[in-house]
């Protein structure tokens, strides 16, 4: 500490911080915590940092000692003018693990089971920051057996990133801002001493590189625990394959309902909306390398059966209550016991529900000098939805008078009105939309919805990423739901077997004659307009003169709902409408149907077809948005394409799709299999789309 009792090293008044060995690690105790704490937590803190310190000067004096050894070693054996790979390989494996430290539990959080499977650690060896071919700076001198081998340091963990810069010192205590203990180390599980293949996982750079960062998902659903369509499916699969390129990944969604495999953390914190203190918990959960963190309160259970549903003043209470618990969570919810941190953090919002983050990160915080190194991205799954209504709704906001311009928006119909979405998109660093095409009809007028001329303002900043699809749980080799009443996992080399058993399965399972030559149809999805659903009402004489059996499944308006019905009974032997939603119904329709048609009018991306041409199913849709970079039209003279689309926004250019699709069916075997083979042999997975957001992550954080 200098004169004003600050350190030389973060500058923060009295704080905790020890040099040991050229290390600096620093232990920041909360000016929170020094209200609200007992002084039991600041000492079991500085018992438990004594004794971290400790193991590592411990660790690194055995380090030290055996590189003095091996180098002594190598020094008297002048004949050998290569350095010995199985002894230099051996040493490093044994010098080089780092130490395992599970810290004991604390009075701060008050849990009844663990929040996360993975220990705190902080004995392992910070990584280099030098350009190749110089030399870090440390404490422990790198052993070369001879002047011609390289340097050699102990082993790297790919999953911790640089040591962050210093960011500025926090604002006096009494700011609303809670700071909680923090500890700058890595987060990632180390490998136990002993483990025979933690050498060979650590020397695994991150497919990432240098790019590491922290980067934390926030919607309003994320399966397994909440969806209602493809926007959960994203949030649960996204943050996966991030994870897996080395990213430390967080997803944040209310907690509507009771999760089992989520645990309380004990922290709760209170934030006012529309002029209320509303209460918040945390609940976390560590699975697939991501950390869930669960917002807790009475407003999200009591919409458990319909998490969208409720007055539009209700529906903007919670979003607001969810970005601005969001937004706090990296310095308040310690995953595997270490906090994100402001530093090198990445906010990914998803749709109008998430857009005020954005906005809050920007007025509460880095207009104030506060999360200088955050950045925020805002993902477009459907522009149709915006979080419109009047101007009196900002002020339950409690942003600040000169952001009102960001939210005002006048409708040539509507008028004067608050616009959530503008506010997000104008306020983001970075904006992506989930397929190409998208991205540019977003800037139509047809495909704005009215806020065209903001995404035109504001392409510099916008790109588009083609959805990904999770190949573990849409896997005909894997899926648990073809694995009885008859059905069959199936894969490329055995789809002429596999397919046609799991047709036969769901005709008997539907109550449908089992006819292997006739085309079964199939539709997944939401009955409404958008969906397209009204044309294959138009459609369907046309069909029911062909022969072939329709299967559709999907909940929606009622007048649609009962038109599945009133099908049904009109055509018997040819149509089943299950009103509703099953995930196991779903996934027999995708594996034993034939054909999928998608005619929506427009959309995003879409997920259905991408399952299809997974199981081998050939799809029909409307050539827009996502569906037209996803589905390639078959080309009879290249044997080349996956399904075939239509561009006529009508009931005809449907019926001709579909009998082009059923003309081939019957007569050109040969052709029809190649579709589903090129289909199945797509590389449709996450990983593809996760690079990427990654670039688009990293774009976002030089943005200033």
């Amino acid at each position: 500490w200098g004169a004003a009792r600050q350190c030389h090293f973060c500058r923060v008044a009295e704080c905790l911080c020890y040099r040991e060995e050229g290390r600096h690690i620093i232990i920041r105790m909360s000016s929170e915590g020094e209200k609200g704490s007992s002084n039991s937590d600041r000492s079991t803190v500085l018992e438990e940092s004594r004794k971290l310190l400790a193991r590592q000067k411990e660790l690194l004096q055995q380090i030290e000692e055996r590189q003095r050894t091996y180098s002594d070693f190598t020094n008297k054996k002048d004949e050998y003018s290569e350095p010995p790979s199985a002894e230099l390989n051996d040493l490093v494996e044994k010098a080089g693990k780092p130490v395992n430290v599970t810290p004991k539990k604390t009075t701060g959080l008050e849990t009844s089971a663990p929040s996360s499977g993975r220990p705190l650690i902080t004995a392992w060896p910070a990584p280099s920051t030098q350009k190749s071919g110089t030399r870090a700076p440390s404490s422990v001198k790198p052993f070369s057996p001879s002047s011609a081998a390289p340097s050699i340091a102990p082993p790297v963990n790919p999953f911790v990133g640089p040591p962050p810069t210093p960011a500025k010192a926090d604002p006096a205590s009494g700011s609303e801002i809670g700071q909680t203990a923090r500890t700058e180390v890595g987060h990632e599980r180390a490998p136990d001493v002993g483990d025979t293949n933690s050498v060979q996982a650590v020397a695994s750079p991150p497919l990432a590189g240098p790019n590491v960062m922290n980067v934390i998902v926030v919607a309003a659903e994320c399966a397994p625990w909440s969806k209602t369509g493809g926007l959960g499916d994203v949030v649960g699969a996204l943050p996966k394959a991030l994870s897996r390129r080395g990213h430390r990944v967080m997803v944040v969604a209310p907690r509507y309902s009771n999760y089992l495999d989520a645990w309380e953390t004990g922290i709760h914190k209170r934030y006012n909306v529309s002029g209320q203190d509303l209460e918040v918990g945390y609940f976390h959960t560590y699975k697939d390398g991501v950390d869930f963190v669960f917002i807790d309160s009475p407003i999200f259970h009591a919409v458990a059966s319909n998490i969208y549903g409720g007055s539009r003043e209700e529906v903007l209470r919670r979003m607001i209550l969810l970005c601005k618990a969001a937004v706090e969570v990296p310095w308040h919810i310690p995953c595997g016991g270490v906090c994100y941190g402001d530093g090198n953090l990445v906010f990914i919002a998803n749709d109008w529900h998430t857009a005020l983050l954005p906005v809050y990160l920007q007025a509460y915080y880095r207009d104030k000098g506060l999360m200088e190194f955050t950045r925020s991205v805002l993902v477009i799954h459907n522009m149709a939805h915006q979080g419109r209504g009047p101007m009196s709704d900002y002020a339950k906001l409690g942003l600040p008078e000169h952001y009102a311009d960001k939210f005002r928006l006048f409708d040539p119909i509507g008028g004067e009105h608050m616009n959530v979405f503008m506010a997000g998109l104008i306020t983001a660093h970075r904006i992506v939309t989930v397929s190409h095409g998208y991205a540019g009809e977003c800037q139509t007028r047809e495909g704005g919805w009215g806020l065209d001329g903001v995404i035109r303002d504001h392409n510099w900043k916008l790109r588009g990423v083609v959805n990904g699809i999770d190949d573990i749980e849409w896997n005909p080799k894997l899926d648990p739901c073809l694995q009885s009443d008859g059905y069959s996992n199936y894969s490329l080399e055995t789809l002429a077997t596999g397919k046609p058993a799991c047709k036969a399965a769901l005709q008997q399972e539907l109550g449908l004659p089992v006819r292997s030559e006739v085309p079964l149809l199939g539709f997944i999805g939401r009955l409404d307009n958008q969906k397209g659903v009204d044309w294959i009402a138009g459609a369907m004489p046309w069909m029911m003169n062909q022969d072939l059996q329709l299967v559709m499944l999907g909940t929606g308006r009622k007048d649609l709902e009962e038109m599945l019905h009133h099908f049904e009974g009109c055509y018997r032997d040819k149509v089943r409408g299950w009103v509703g939603f099953s995930v196991k119904t779903a996934h027999r329709i995708t594996a034993g149907a034939d054909i999928l048609m998608m005619p929506s009018r427009f959309e995003p991306c879409g997920l259905n077809q991408l399952y299809a041409m997974r199981y081998g199913t050939v799809p029909v849709v409307h050539s827009v948005g996502g569906l037209r970079d996803t589905v390639k039209p078959f080309d009879p003279f290249t044997d080349s394409g996956t399904g075939w689309t239509f561009d006529r926004p009508a009931v005809s250019g449907l019926t001709d799709a579909l009998g082009n699709a059923i003309w081939t069916y019957r007569d050109f075997k040969k052709s029809w299999t190649g579709i589903q083979q090129r289909g199945m042999t797509q590389d449709l997975s996450w990983d593809n789309a996760a690079q990427q957001y990654e670039e688009v992550l990293l774009a976002a954080k030089y943005t200033w």
